[in-house]
């Protein structure tokens, strides 16, 4: 690995004229499970947890005077009731405005179940033992992430921010397809990715008191041992945090759906991607940043995404006959039926946006959202200001686009059954979503006629080789 690079010196922002300060607040909490309990991500694993690669964390960043925060968690997934339960006890705090909260996860999968999340991974194999470990792991946390927002919000002080878009480029796009027909995880050199990495910078006196970027690429280097870590996200902080002492760092997850960190299957290589990311955030850093001279507005909406129509009870009662996740699947779908006398015909989906005024805007998709929505969507707006995380506010499943629909496999169908919905999106999925985000920020972040072409949309043929297996 080339160290030669000074990273601290190099995370020292070198543009002048950043004089506007903004209140900025940082703050890290850890959050390694203290009692057994068993971890999410992989439908095969079994058992509580045999061990810790390394701590995991929820880390905060709060931003102007209403402070608007953002909390990014070690975990596979912090589902809606999570979020609502936290925005409740944020609210009878009284200490800052709840709505301003967003909630995202790093998606490793090497952390605890939450209660709610993805429900069928441990629906039928869980014993009752377990089932209260992951009930008072799921507590334990809720009021983690309570105190790590409340900690950023106290942490406030003027800082110098900005912001800019590096590379990242360990993400490959996992979706396997031969003759058209989907086969499986692997590298797939020719589709689609997103390299772009935007971050923010905050300093005090010219040094670095926090960092939160984004990468669009699931984490999970480490492979499916049943231990706990970061993966590449985790490590990814602690090297940025390494770099420059006293300074936190935030990652969060792009539309990273379908995207996977390549090559993959060690705690090595997420060690590896960890290091590249944190490498990638001090190149940035060197270069003029554009100032945010305030806290954002924040916006949002909630919508519905379609689902086709779900088959009817004779389809269920026969499923129910099998063992595994599909039988279980349509027991879970006849319970529905008999409660509610139908089944869901839609998802429903909040959507947040923050606009640093024409600067910048981010957008919080929940969920596991494919990589063509980033394409999309930074193809049709202003990309150069535009900044998109997902796992964001809810993890309602994959988000797959028209194209990932077309095409099948696991983020179009089998996927649904982990998160407990009666059939895979319709087509319309893709336009609902894009036509309420470009809605949602409007006019000023549409692209222009002096809006340069992406450039970050496939892996460059010079670096396939360090990414083959």
């Amino acid at each position: 690995m080339n160290r030669t690079l000074p990273l601290l010196a190099s995370l020292l922002l070198a543009s002048p004229g950043l004089a506007a300060e903004v209140p900025v607040g940082v703050a890290r909490i850890d959050v390694t499970p203290t009692h057994p309990v068993v971890l999410t991500g992989y439908g095969h694993r079994v058992g509580e947890f045999e061990g810790i690669d390394a701590p995991i964390w929820a880390r905060a960043m709060a931003i102007g005077d209403d402070p608007a925060v953002v909390v990014a968690v070690d975990n596979c997934g912090v589902p809606a009731p999570v979020v609502a339960e936290v925005r409740r006890r944020v609210a009878e705090s009284k200490a800052f405005d709840p709505a301003r909260l967003a909630v995202a996860s790093t998606h490793t999968h090497s952390a605890p179940q939450l209660a709610g999340y993805a429900p069928l991974i441990w629906d039928g194999r869980a014993t009752p033992e377990q089932v209260e470990h992951i009930a008072r792991y799921t507590e334990w946390l809720t009021g983690k992430i309570v105190e790590v927002a409340t900690a950023a919000v106290r942490d406030r002080k003027p800082a110098e921010l900005s912001w800019g878009q590096g590379r990242a480029t360990f993400g490959g796009n996992r979706r396997l397809m031969i003759d058209g027909v989907w086969r499986g995880f692997a590298f797939a050199e020719k589709a689609p990715v997103d390299h772009s990495m935007p971050a923010i910078f905050a300093r005090r006196g010219g040094e670095l008191v926090g960092v939160w970027a984004n990468y669009a690429c699931h984490c999970t280097s480490a492979g499916a041992d049943n231990r706990v870590g970061g993966d590449w996200a985790g490590f990814a902080a602690e090297e940025i945090e390494r770099d420059a002492p006293g300074a936190t760092a935030v990652i969060t997850i792009g539309c990273g759906a379908d995207v996977g960190p390549q090559p993959t299957g060690n705690i090595g290589l997420s060690r590896r991607h960890g290091r590249a990311l944190a490498d990638a955030v001090a190149a940035l850093a060197k270069a003029p940043g554009v100032p945010l001279a305030a806290g954002p507005e924040v916006v949002e909406v909630s919508i519905e995404l379609p689902l086709e129509a779900a088959p009817g009870r004779e389809h269920w009662e026969n499923e129910a006959k099998r063992e595994g996740f599909e039988g279980r699947h349509a027991r879970r779908m006849l319970a529905q039926l008999d409660r509610d006398g139908k089944l869901p015909e839609s998802v429903p989906y909040p959507i947040a946006g923050w606009r640093f005024g024409d600067a910048l805007a981010i957008v919080f998709l929940p969920g596991e959202v494919t990589v063509d929505y980033a394409v999309r969507l930074k193809s049709e707006m202003d990309w150069t200001r535009l900044w998109i995380n997902a796992w964001s506010n809810d993890v309602p499943g994959y988000i797959p686009s028209k194209r990932v629909l077309a095409e099948g496999g696991y983020e179009a169908d089998f996927s649904q059954i982990y998160y407990d919905h009666p059939t895979r999106y319709a087509p319309a999925v893709e336009d609902v979503l894009v036509s309420a985000v470009e809605s949602l920020l409007g006019d000023a972040f549409r692209k222009t006629a002096d809006t340069p072409a992406p450039d970050f949309f496939a892996v460059p043929e010079e670096l396939l080789p360090s990414m083959r297996q």
